[in-house]
């Protein structure tokens, strides 16, 4: 005979919620956004720029031949709205524990903020200068394999690009990933410097090398998965550590269609990663957690027929088990970004803000964080960023 007494049991609710990791920010640091006030209204910031002058020989007595000028406008356009849309019901707002109208508002902002600075990071792609392995003693061509010994190189040789192009010595700064932070913590191990431990509130670290240097999870990366064979039954691929694995019947999460040929499976599969095409039949959705690491790391796939690509952006991590021994990933790289402070034009004509909306025939508010942007490296700054590619093959 045994008691069964559990029914008086009392339990107890933690005074605060789990939290969600979000990556910190630093694009408001590094962004121009000084045009903020001028579109208050309107959506088209313009600024053209003009051709070079050069000089020409002048021989005593002869016609000076005149060189034509000319202009060519550049503009930014404000035209990328960004919404975390969701609901709440009053007879939650009055039973639940927590507000969770707040909570998940407070949540949204902080994503809207990482997607800013995913726009700042990203503007590596339009740096008119790149250090890669051959500038610190390796392969032109490849990236970066990142090293104590070499580290110091990595500045210096930045450094000479933006010298080169009679980029201004003040205000330079180097955006940095965890990667490079480790291997310059362990460079600076023991040297006689006021390198910050702890990474400070904008991102900032400390000054070296002739950089500001700012610290961010949100660097661009970039790979690219060869796919020119049809996968077979439990092969898989994964990136940022959520999987996909090809079925002949997807019923599980994750599951992703095997197509009658390879373009077809490779459709399905980028399908499946963008969450687009069909759900249910193409593929099966993610667990909500593993859905949610694609979309904070930014992860955008490409079908490029016989292969895909993707963008991301954080420290990623890609692997495969496809049976063809062709298909496999490459050109892993990471771009960190070197250059002037304000080189990029950042326009927020509307900052992550939350509004509340009634909603008709219901007992609740529909919640909108939400923001309006515009961003552009123009034509005169592109000399000023410097495009540093790191070998992220390894990770």
């Amino acid at each position: 005979m045994a008691n069964s007494l559990t029914a008086f049991n009392e339990e107890f609710w933690a005074a605060e919620m789990q939290i969600i990791l979000f990556k910190e920010n630093v694009a408001i640091a590094l962004a121009n956004t000084e045009y903020r006030a001028q579109l208050a209204r309107g959506d088209t910031l313009n600024k053209p720029y003009r051709s070079k002058p050069y000089a020409v020989d002048y021989t005593k007595g002869t016609d000076i031949t005149v060189k034509d000028r000319s202009g060519t406008n550049d503009y930014l356009s404000v035209a990328t709205a960004k919404v975390v849309p969701f609901y709440v019901d009053d007879i939650d707002k009055i039973q639940n524990k927590w507000d969770m109208a707040q909570k998940y508002a407070q949540d949204a902002q902080k994503l809207l903020n990482n997607i800013l600075d995913q726009v700042i990071a990203g503007e590596y792609s339009h740096a008119n200068s790149y250090i890669d392995a051959g500038d610190v003693g390796g392969s032109s061509g490849s990236g970066i394999s990142l090293a104590v010994s070499t580290i110091s190189q990595v500045f210096t040789a930045a450094s000479r690009k933006l010298d080169l192009l009679n980029v201004p010595q003040a205000g330079r700064f180097a955006l940095i990933g965890p990667r490079i932070l480790e291997i310059l913590r362990l460079y600076l191990a023991g040297k006689d410097t006021n390198f910050a431990d702890i990474v400070g509130r904008n991102g900032k670290v400390m000054e070296r090398f002739g950089f500001e240097i700012f610290y961010s999870n949100n660097l661009a990366y970039a790979a690219s998965l060869a796919m020119a064979t049809n996968p077979t039954a439990d092969d898989t691929v994964t990136i940022a550590g959520v999987a996909f694995k090809f079925v002949a019947t997807p019923t599980a999460a994750g599951d992703v269609d095997i197509g009658g040929d390879a373009a077809t499976s490779v459709a399905n599969l980028v399908a499946a990663i963008n969450d687009t095409g069909t759900v249910g039949t193409t593929y099966i959705q993610l667990s909500d957690n593993n859905r949610w690491k694609l979309n904070n790391a930014g992860v955008v796939a490409t079908n490029n027929t016989t292969s895909i690509s993707i963008v991301a952006y954080g420290d990623i991590a890609v692997s495969e088990t496809l049976t063809a021994t062709a298909d496999v990933w490459s050109s892993q790289l990471q771009h960190g970004l070197f250059g002037l402070k304000k080189a990029t034009d950042l326009v927020l004509q509307k900052s992550p803000t939350v509004e509340f909306r009634l909603a008709e025939k219901r007992l609740g508010r529909y919640v909108y964080p939400w923001m309006l942007y515009g961003y552009k490296t123009f034509d005169d700054m592109k000399d000023c960023l410097v495009d540093v590619r790191v070998n992220a093959s390894s990770w």
